[in-house]
């Protein structure tokens, strides 16, 4: 039976194989550490096969966050004319981070921005979303029109991207007060939304944390809007999200802490990696790929 879970109850996670009756003893070892990483990797890199899921557009923007650009390439740029709604936004985006030409990596962005400016597209809400995930700037009047209208329709269940969108252009109270009004919608998705954009964001006024502190104390932790409220209610909330029993809650939360660059002690061994679902799978791999990596440096700097 495998001796090799120490002081990292991380590993438990990555070499599934582990007896988890061993006991905390002898400090890990470099081989130990480079094959839990090569398994962390495969998890991610195995999930760019399956073509048309959002799965590997997801894994894939994990890969490209820890630098791992060639194998996101290898799998995406022949998708590179797909044509399917939806998805084809999910491609673009992938190629605008992973490209290594700043020509290509913009034409892929545009690709994404004509989509918006189609009217007749019927994926034009995921074309907002991702312009605004990848910071694009508004290109011209046209867009700034579509972004505008989309913005100020309290109705539209992409108004949250758009604001997001004008926030990034310029920023004032009024366009937070509006993100913070979606909250009050009916709408789950739309206070999701809402919710998920007022996360991403740097560290928000004292008033606004309040606010969002509050809305999390209301909200039930059964709903699809409470994990993305913890999010953006701070840091502690975020920490406190990453022991959630709701494995997607606990997904979210991992790949939240990873790319903000938060240290916690997380226990990867419960529940056994191998009946978690893959959300969770490729969020724990992102995850520990960033710890063991930024070991490696602080030990080989």
């Amino acid at each position: 039976m495998h001796r090799q879970l120490r002081h990292f109850t991380l590993l438990l996670f990555a070499l599934s194989s582990f007896d988890c009756s061993a006991t905390v003893a002898e400090p890990i070892t470099a081989d130990e550490q480079r094959n839990a990483a090569m398994r962390c990797k495969a998890i991610l890199v195995d999930s760019l096969a399956a073509q048309g899921e959002w799965s590997s557009v997801h894994a894939a923007e994990y890969l490209i966050h820890l630098d791992e650009k060639l194998p996101v390439l290898a799998a995406f740029q022949p998708q590179a004319d797909c044509e399917t709604p939806q998805y084809r936004i999910g491609v673009w985006r992938v190629l605008a981070q992973a490209e290594a030409k700043p020509d290509s990596r913009r034409l892929y962005v545009q690709r994404i921005r004509d989509v918006l400016l189609d009217l007749a597209a019927e994926d034009r809400l995921h074309a907002l979303e991702s312009l605004a995930k990848l910071n694009a700037p508004i290109a011209s009047a046209a867009e700034l029109r579509i972004v505008e209208q989309f913005a100020d329709s309290p109705e539209d269940p992409g108004r949250a991207f758009a604001i997001w969108r004008l926030v990034q252009k310029t920023s004032t109270p009024k366009l937070v007060q509006s993100l913070l009004g979606e909250l009050e919608s009916s709408d789950q998705v739309r206070r999701l939304r809402a919710a998920f954009v007022l996360g991403q964001g740097n560290e928000l006024p004292q008033p606004i944390q309040a606010k969002l502190q509050s809305t999390l104390g209301k909200e039930s932790r059964d709903s699809i809007v409470f994990p993305f409220l913890a999010i953006a209610a701070g840091d502690g909330h975020l920490v406190r999200l990453a022991t959630a029993e709701n494995l997607a809650h606990r997904a979210l939360a991992l790949k939240e802490l990873t790319r903000r660059g938060i240290e916690s002690e997380i226990d990867f061994a419960s529940p056994p990696i191998d009946s978690a679902p893959l959300a969770y799978r490729q969020a724990a791999a992102f995850a520990l790929l960033a710890k063991l990596r930024k070991s490696d440096v602080q030990q080989n700097p």
